[in-house]
C-alpha cells in the first residue's frame, strides 16, 4: 500500500474543504479497486451539498487520483403548513424531523426487541403513524404537494427510494447538479467555489422559470392579433373577388 499516496489524497481533499478522509481512503484503497467513490454531505447555511467523489488508479504508477466529483445543490424546501384532511402538517413535519430515517430505511439493521417491551418497537410504530398520515394527506388534492415536499425533504438520498414515489418535478425545482473534473498539477474546485457556482446556476434557473411563466401569460394576447388581421385580410380578399365578378 502506498501510504504517501493516501496522505497526498487526504491533504488534497482537506484543501478542497473535505475533512477527515484518511480512514475512508485507507479502507477502500486496501482492496485495490480500479475505481471507488466517496460520498460526503456538507451543509452551507440552509443549503445541502451532496458530493460524490470518484477516484481512479493509474496502473503503471500504482497511484490513485481524484478524477472528478458530482455535486448536488439541494435548496431548502419551504412548506406552507395547514390542516388538510385533519392532518396538521406542521406537527407531521416535526415528527418527521425527529425520526432517524437512515436507520428506519435500513431494513438490514438488526436490534433486540420484545412484543412485551413497547420501548423496543415504539420507533417503528411512530414510522407507521407517519406513513399513515402522509397517505391521508395525499388523498386530498391540496395535500399531494405538501406530502411530496415532506418526503423529498426528509427522505432524499436514502435507499429504498421506491417508497418515496415520484418526486422528480419538485427535485428539478429545488436541485442543481454539476460535475467538476480535476487535472493533475492544477488546483481543483473547492467546496466553497462549487457552492457559489451552483448558487448562481440555481438563481439562473429561477429567472428562466419566471421568464417562461411571463411568456406563457403573454401568449394569449399575442395570439389575438393574428386572428383579427386574418379576418380583415379574408374580408378584403372577399370584397376584391366580388368587385371582379361584377366587372
Amino acid at each position: 500500500m502506498n501510504i504517501r499516496n493516501i496522505i497526498a489524497l487526504s491533504e488534497q481533499l482537506q484543501s478542497l474543504g473535505f475533512e477527515n478522509n484518511g480512514t475512508s481512503l485507507l479502507k477502500r484503497i486496501c482492496f485495490k479497486p480500479e475505481h471507488f467513490m466517496l460520498s460526503r454531505k456538507i451543509l452551507k447555511g440552509k443549503d445541502l451539498l451532496d458530493f460524490h467523489l470518484l477516484f481512479g488508479r493509474d496502473g503503471k504508477r500504482n497511484l490513485y487520483a481524484l478524477i472528478y466529483y458530482d455535486v448536488i445543490l439541494q435548496k431548502e424546501i419551504a412548506i406552507n403548513h395547514a390542516t388538510i384532511n385533519g392532518i396538521d402538517t406542521a406537527a407531521l413535519e416535526k415528527s418527521m424531523a425527529e425520526t432517524d430515517w437512515k436507520i428506519a430505511f435500513d431494513f438490514d439493521h438488526e436490534k433486540q426487541w420484545s412484543a412485551e417491551d413497547k420501548a423496543s418497537w415504539e420507533k417503528e410504530q411512530k414510522v407507521e403513524f407517519t406513513i399513515e398520515e402522509l397517505t391521508v394527506l395525499e388523498t386530498a388534492e391540496e395535500g399531494k404537494a405538501t406530502a411530496t415536499a415532506l418526503k423529498l425533504k426528509y427522505w432524499a438520498g436514502i435507499p429504498n427510494q421506491e417508497l418515496i414515489g415520484n418526486v422528480s418535478p419538485l427535485k428539478a425545482k429545488n436541485e442543481v447538479v454539476q460535475r467538476f473534473y480535476f487535472i493533475e498539477g492544477q488546483e481543483g474546485i473547492s467546496v466553497d467555489e462549487a457552492h457559489r457556482f451552483l448558487q448562481n446556476r440555481w438563481m439562473e434557473k429561477q429567472m428562466q422559470r419566471k421568464r417562461k411563466k411571463a411568456d406563457g401569460e403573454e401568449m394569449p394576447n399575442k395570439r389575438q392579433a393574428p386572428s383579427g388581421n386574418g379576418s380583415l385580410i379574408k374580408k378584403r380578399v372577399t370584397n376584391s373577388q366580388q368587385t371582379k365578378s361584377k366587372k
